[in-house]
């Protein structure tokens, strides 16, 4: 009881006594709370000695040490043993011995170690601070955690400097005669050298460079200057240059508003290029090339929104060449959205670039309207209520002197309006039915269209109206078992869909339902058209099985088989699509997981007469982390609706293997099998922990385009927390041999 009082009231006279004479500061001298086991005050030294967990707390700053002494003569607070500062920032500061001032801001700190927010550290002899500096001499700073099992060896890497300043108030640590050490061993040595403190998010200088050499390009370096404009807007811009192409500039700008974004990314370079617009290469000299993706996206309110995205490159060549993107048509867009509960408007115009080497006529789309409604469910007779309305103006380059496809250079307006009903019903025994109808009425006009008879022949102002009713009821019956932990389930699936059988009319023209695949996806829509300028009619039975065996550890096996019948003899589908006969191919699917180490995924279409396979699809995955095989085969027959006159048969592999918590491989191989030819090699290594990434990728390429030469490549990523990254490339011919 003594000594409780005894420490309670000298708390009272330390907190008195780390007052001084002169009138406070308001914001520097804040109130202290004071804890320790025993306090001993010296009236000779005018000196206040406490020991035994010490802690003292002001103005959002902690101090704890085995002993603290303050002098009141001279306003310094000595802290010794174990001693622990925790800093307003977050910092952490471990010390045998500091001499500090009455704030425990400033002062001298002996053998201390700093523990950032992000876990970062840096450790030096001896450290003074003044204000929002701190000057460290013999120090190591490293982001890398110490190895638990010996902690006594260097870390990953580390930045170990001769002086070590860490400014606040900028946020920056700055080194002054550094070595970068890997595990220990020196690799870089430089006089001068900073990088901003863990608090900061980005900041405005220069990024790690881009540099290597590729087959197309030769040697090339890119630099890149980053600027923080405000805390919501930036910009990089980059400067490069290459053996083979000449420079480059580039600019990429973000900026966020309140209520939306906006962003820039684009490039500009003058090199040669070859040009196969018409049929023959030639080459381009000093063609003015680049590109431009740019993007805005603003609310309106909580339920409208308006945007934009431009995607365009100067040729079909330039994307790729300069490893910018490997898209093969941009698409460009303007566009106003509104989302009304379940239903859905838009106002949009497309633009197309195609950068494929035979590339086709692309229309403009000004404008394309929607709009989508649908009911709460329950609302009419049990069910829900739908409407679909739709305009488009969609325009194309009449001057044209061959017609790659039957669209080319046709001008269509059109107008679309759709309304229908559907209810989904279970019996007391099981059955699952589904009931839909529907209507739609279609409206066309087009310019520049061929004439059936002799497409020699453009015809203008041809109008065209369709009106187009149907009906579908879909049941399935699904069969469960148990069967100690495993389910089965059986469950028969079947559909009929009637509709007036309207044929094909040579006056509208086929704009979004071109692009036909068949598969189990689809096989129960009631339409296999994507669009809506074609259009599914006469009556249709589908039928399909779903077989599956579900386990309670996760695993499960599945499998579906269905065909379709059409009553009527038509050209409703073309040749080659599986749905051109009364019976439709049979497609289906197999997936095989029985646990997560094996995945086994089927896709098929076979010939409902020979049974011979139009399409096949398998992906096998096998193995844990530490070994995993992937392998996938595709297969295409040349008469299932690809546009080639040959097949199509690839086989792809891949073999991954988790070699360590940190260390990862990987290899792939990717084969033409009707070529009988290699198409590409991969091979990679990679390391990755909390404060480096390393990488390098091998490859060996065997196709070759205009701009783009086959060859061996080696890519090689360095990146280190903190201070950016090294991307290295290199790229030629034949580096394996």
């Amino acid at each position: 009881m003594r000594r409780c009082a005894q420490i309670v009231c000298w708390l009272v006279v330390v907190c008195l006594a780390a007052l001084p004479a002169r009138a406070q500061d308001a914001e520097t001298d804040q109130p202290v709370v004071f804890s320790a086991d025993e306090v001993v005050v010296d009236e000779a030294l005018n000196m206040v000695i406490a020991t035994g967990n010490v802690e003292i707390s002001q103005a959002g700053r902690l101090l704890n040490a085995d002993t603290v002494t303050y002098n009141r003569r001279t306003d310094v607070v000595t802290a010794s043993g174990n001693v622990v500062i925790i800093e307003p920032s977050g910092e952490v500061i471990f010390a045998d011995y500091a001499e500090l001032d009455r704030q425990l801001a400033d002062g001298f700190i002996a053998n201390i170690g700093v523990l950032f927010e992000d876990e970062s550290r840096l450790v030096a002899r001896r450290a003074v601070r003044r204000g929002q500096v701190t000057d460290a001499d013999r120090a190591v700073y490293s982001p890398c955690a110490l190895c638990p099992d010996h902690p006594d060896r260097p870390p990953v890497w580390q930045l170990r400097a001769a002086r070590v300043t860490h400014d606040m108030e900028s946020s920056d640590i700055i080194y002054r005669d550094a070595f970068l050490d890997f595990f220990g061993i020196p690799v870089l040595y430089t006089p001068y050298f900073s990088h901003p403190d863990p608090t900061v998010d980005r900041r405005t200088g220069l990024l790690a460079p881009r540099f290597g050499s590729t087959a197309d390009l030769g040697p090339f370096l890119d630099l890149f200057y980053y600027w923080d404009i405000a805390p919501h807007q930036d910009a990089t811009f980059r400067l490069g240059g290459t053996g083979e192409a000449g420079l480059i500039g580039g600019l990429q700008y973000r900026r966020r508003f309140e209520s939306g974004e906006i962003f820039l990314d684009g490039t500009i370079n003058q090199s040669d290029r070859i040009d196969s617009k018409s049929g023959v290469e030639t080459t381009v000299d000093d063609a003015v090339r680049g590109h431009v993706f740019a993007g805005a996206r603003f609310d309106i309110d909580e339920h409208w929104r308006v945007g934009a995205d431009v995607r365009r490159s100067s040729d079909d060549t330039y994307l790729s060449t300069f490893e910018i993107a490997s898209n093969d048509i941009l698409q460009s867009r303007a566009y106003a959205e509104g989302f009304y509960g379940l239903s859905f408007a838009s106002v949009e115009a497309l633009d197309f670039q195609d950068l494929r080497r035979d590339s086709i006529d692309q229309p403009l789309v000004v404008p394309s309207i929607g709009y989508n409604h649908v009911s709460e469910p329950g609302s009419l007779f049990g069910g829900q209520w739908f409407a679909n309305a739709s305009a488009l103006h969609l325009l194309r380059d009449s001057d044209v002197a061959v017609r790659q496809t039957e669209t080319d250079g046709v001008d269509t307006r059109r107008l679309s309006l759709e309304t229908g009903w559907r209810r989904d019903l279970q019996s007391d025994f099981g059955l699952l039915t589904s009931l839909s109808a529907a209507v739609r009425g279609d409206l066309y006009w087009s310019d520049n269209l061929p004439d059936s008879a002799d497409p020699t022949i453009d015809r203008d102002d041809v109008t065209a109206t369709r009106a187009f009713p149907r009906a579908t009821i879909t049941a399935r019956y699904p069969l469960a078992r148990q069967d100690g932990t495993v389910q089965q389930l059986i469950e028969p699936i079947v559909a009929f869909t009637a509709a007036p059988n309207l044929g094909q009319d040579d006056d509208i023209p086929n704009n979004d339902s071109v692009d036909l695949e068949f598969d189990e996806i689809n096989l129960f829509s009631d339409s296999r058209f994507p669009g809506i300028d074609r259009v599914e009619g006469g009556l249709k039975f589908t039928y399909g099985l779903h077989l599956g065996v579900f386990g309670f550890g996760g695993g499960s096996s599945s499998l579906f088989v269905g065909q379709s019948y059409r009553f009527s003899d038509d050209a409703t589908f073309p040749d080659g699509s599986g749905l051109e006969d009364n019976f439709s191919d049979i497609v289906g699917r197999i997936t095989i997981t029985p646990s997560r180490f094996f995945n086994l995924d089927y896709r098929y279409r076979f010939d409902h007469k020979s049974f011979d396979a139009r399409r096949q699809e398998l992906t096998a995955i096998a193995g844990p982390d530490q070994f995993r095989l992937r392998g996938t085969y595709t297969f295409v027959d040349e008469i299932a609706g690809t546009g080639t006159t040959d097949d199509v048969e690839e086989i792809t592999t891949k073999v991954s293997s988790r070699l360590s918590e940190y260390w990862s491989a990987s290899a792939s191989y990717r084969r033409d099998l009707v070529d009988d030819e290699s198409r590409d090699i991969t091979l990679g290594l990679a390391y990755a922990d909390e404060c480096l990434t390393f990488g390098i990728d091998l490859r060996r390429d065997f196709t070759q385009d205009r701009d783009s030469g086959s060859g061996d490549s080696i890519f090689l990523v360095l990146n280190l927390r903190h201070l950016g990254g090294f991307p290295f490339a290199v790229e030629g011919t034949n580096l394996f041999n």
